[in-house]
């Protein structure tokens, strides 16, 4: 690759959290290709376990409904990598001669953290840029664009020290949290037993499901090191990140989508097992609640999911979950 080539790349994210030996270690895994106008990129539900950035050129990224969003290289938006959901949820074709970088997902996973796990209790590392980490998520193909410069200036930065505790499980929903820097632990108590479930690094955000399913908080998070976080109050998230993402199909509706199953379209029931033993919808498919991040590959990312409105606050939890994560999900309302 061209020394101008690189120093490009070095500006994108994860590269520009690394060190000058990791760096070097990733371009030599990496594809850089030269593709001219009209090249699909990648498909949408394809799973091609690659990794993408856009480096010269335009790119359209299309939806399901074949929408297109113009992406051009130098822009925020893709400072973070194209579509890395797999199945890609969109199709990215070249609308000019543009460069492209690829990397296997695989050999991605052992970097881009920025030698967070010799982080120190007093240095957690710099903060990423979180706004763009936060704006390659799906979630972000349904808010209004004039709602996105909005919602970024109500969060509010926070620092915190190890040990302390962000949300506890048991507590109403007061904030949306988005980690700048620093890391955390998930866990998770059932009677005098405590399960560790995840570690959040920065990038990654939480405390979305109680506020959307109006339930108390379902595990704690601890800080397992100083560090920068960035909190949404509930009253913001509800009206400017949730509301838009949470979208109902009627009766009718949803009926002619089953008979015509173009895509395929599947009714989720999220309550639980003993709920729905008791008052089975015909035809519904049963996830419940608490099982439908784990089971999510198991469901396909090119059908859609109208979640029964039985479960109450949970289908629009349920319905925020698989959007968030790229799939297409309605919350069905009976009239």
């Amino acid at each position: 690759m061209e020394s101008e080539e690189l120093e490009k790349i070095k500006e994108l994210i994860p590269f520009k959290e690394m060190n000058a030996d990791e760096f070097k270690e990733i371009i030599a895994k990496a594809t850089l290709s030269s593709v001219p106008k009209g090249t699909m990129i990648f498909k949408r539900a394809d799973q091609d376990n690659k990794v993408y950035w856009l480096i010269t050129g335009s790119i359209d990224l299309l939806d399901e409904k074949f929408d297109a969003k113009n992406r051009k290289a130098g822009e925020k938006a893709v400072q973070s990598p194209i579509d890395d959901n797999s199945p890609h949820r969109m199709t990215a074709v070249s609308t000019e001669e543009s460069s492209i970088l690829s990397i296997e997902s695989a050999a991605l996973g052992f970097f881009g953290h920025g030698g967070a796990e010799a982080s120190t209790d007093d240095d957690p590392g710099e903060g990423i840029d979180w706004m763009s980490t936060l704006l390659s998520s799906p979630l972000f193909e349904f808010i209004p664009p004039s709602n996105i410069q909005t919602l970024f200036g109500k969060f509010e930065e926070i620092q915190q020290k190890k040990g302390d505790v962000i949300i506890k499980q048991g507590d109403q929903g007061d904030y949306f949290y988005v980690i700048q820097a620093g890391r955390a632990k998930v866990e998770r108590s059932s009677g005098e037993k405590t399960v560790v479930l995840a570690e959040f690094e920065p990038g990654d955000n939480f405390g979305q499901d109680a506020l959307v399913s109006d339930i108390p908080r379902n595990a704690t998070v601890t800080m397992l090191t100083n560090g920068t976080l960035m909190r949404l109050s509930a009253p913001d998230f509800q009206s400017l990140l949730m509301s838009p993402v949470i979208e109902t199909i009627s009766l009718e509706e949803a009926n002619e989508a089953v008979e015509e199953g173009d895509p395929k379209t599947y009714i989720l029931d999220v309550r639980s097992p003993k709920e729905v033993e008791a008052d089975k919808i015909p035809g519904s498919l049963n996830v419940p609640l608490l099982l439908l991040r784990k089971n999510l590959p198991k469901l396909k990312i090119d059908s859609v999911y109208v979640m029964a409105d039985d479960g109450g606050k949970r289908a629009e939890l349920g319905a925020y979950i698989l959007n968030e994560k790229g799939y297409t999900a309605y919350v069905f309302k009976r009239e």
